[in-house]
C-alpha cells in the first residue's frame, strides 16, 4: 500500500477511529511509532514472515513506512 492509497482509505473512516497494528502473538497495539525503512520487496514466502523486509543494501531497496506497534501495559519488556 502506498501513502496515497493509505490516505484515501483514511479518508473513507471517521477521524476518532483508533487504528491498530497487529501484536506480537495475538491481539492488537497502538501504533507509537511512524519508522522510515528501506524495504526489499518480496523477501519471503514463508507465511510466518513478512513478505517484505528491511534492508540495508539501498541500492536493492525501496523506501517505506513502517507503522510500529507497542504494548504500553507490558511489564517484562
Amino acid at each position: 500500500m502506498t501513502a496515497g492509497e493509505l490516505i484515501r482509505k483514511l479518508k473513507q473512516i471517521h477521524p476518532e477511529t483508533r487504528i491498530v497494528v497487529a501484536g506480537y502473538e495475538s491481539g492488537f497495539n497502538d501504533i507509537a511509532t511512524l519508522k522510515q525503512i528501506n524495504l526489499k520487496l518480496n523477501a519471503s514466502d514463508k507465511w510466518y514472515y513478512g513478505q517484505h523486509r528491511e534492508e540495508d543494501d539501498f541500492e536493492n531497496a525501496i523506501s517505506g513506512v513502517a507503522l510500529i506497534g507497542e504494548n504500553k501495559l507490558a511489564k517484562d519488556g
